[in-house]
């Protein structure tokens, strides 16, 4: 496993950030250094969040129109089946937005606001580049778990100097699958992943007393490093819990590398 002072691809991979900030405190800041996470209560605000909300009645009745996965103006739209037994008679639900900035223009302005980027530029810097986004449905009555996985182990050729944005638009609870994350878990560098149940790690040593339950109520922000390991349990509740997930980047991709993932050019502010 690797150790914070080891590199990949020559470049480091744990990289503490200064303690100055414009928009949070320094105590933020050590806690974003030493955790690898924050959680800002209400980042969002109450239009902010129902803004967002107002994107599930629309995604969801096109998802029960097609009865599988469809695409739009670049973003997938991840139509899974459901366990049989609904208690409301469907079939599928819609699981997730892949890329839904570039679909859903109300996303992109909450998602990308100054208010937001000031936060994240205290992280990673004032150059800010988008990098990748998540409507995240997880319905009742089936959502599915997501296992312990890292981000950036999905595309690790890529800087490491990121911070994944995860806003709670309904309360996520333990009882709707909420977000668990693994203090300090961001230093240990980039862990083994393969393609189990999902593209996950070995989960042998993760262990209940290492792991905090991160219970958000609507417009709660969980903000974290890319290597820092998270999870969600199945939402076996009657409540949903849709999450907006957006991803910075402090520099732009490397110019050999064409993916669907990242920008060339740096977000207004």
């Amino acid at each position: 496993m690797p150790t914070i002072s080891e590199t990949v691809a020559g470049r480091d991979v744990f990289q503490p950030i200064p303690t100055i900030g414009k928009t949070l405190s320094t105590e933020q800041l050590e806690r974003f250094n030493e955790d690898g996470y924050i959680i800002i209560p209400g980042l969002l605000s109450d239009d902010e969040v129902k803004k967002i909300k107002a994107l599930q009645a629309r995604a969801e009745a096109m998802a029960q129109e097609h009865g599988e996965s469809f695409n739009i103006d670049g973003a997938h739209y991840d139509v899974e089946p459901l366990p049989p037994g609904h208690p409301e008679g469907k079939t599928v639900a819609l699981r997730k937005i892949q890329e839904v900035f570039t679909s859903e223009p109300a996303f992109a302005e909450v998602m990308a606001s100054k208010k937001l980027l000031d936060v994240v530029a205290d992280l990673i810097g004032d150059e800010i580049y988008y990098h990748s986004s998540k409507y995240m449905c997880k319905p009742a009555f089936g959502g599915r778990r997501k296992p312990w996985h890292q981000d950036w182990a999905y595309w690790s050729d890529m800087n490491s100097k990121q911070v994944t944005v995860w806003c709670a638009i309904d309360k996520a609870t333990t009882e709707n699958g909420c977000m668990q994350i693994i203090p300090g878990s961001h230093k240990k560098g980039l862990v083994e992943h393969y393609h189990g149940e999902d593209f996950m790690i070995h989960e042998e040593g993760i262990t209940e007393e290492n792991i905090v339950i991160a219970e958000m109520n609507p417009g709660d922000a969980l903000i974290f490093n890319v290597l820092a390991l998270h999870a969600s349990d199945p939402n076996n509740s009657s409540k949903d819990r849709l999450s907006a997930i957006i991803d910075f980047d402090s520099e732009p991709p490397p110019e050999s590398r064409r993916t669907p993932y990242g920008s060339y050019d740096p977000l207004p502010r």
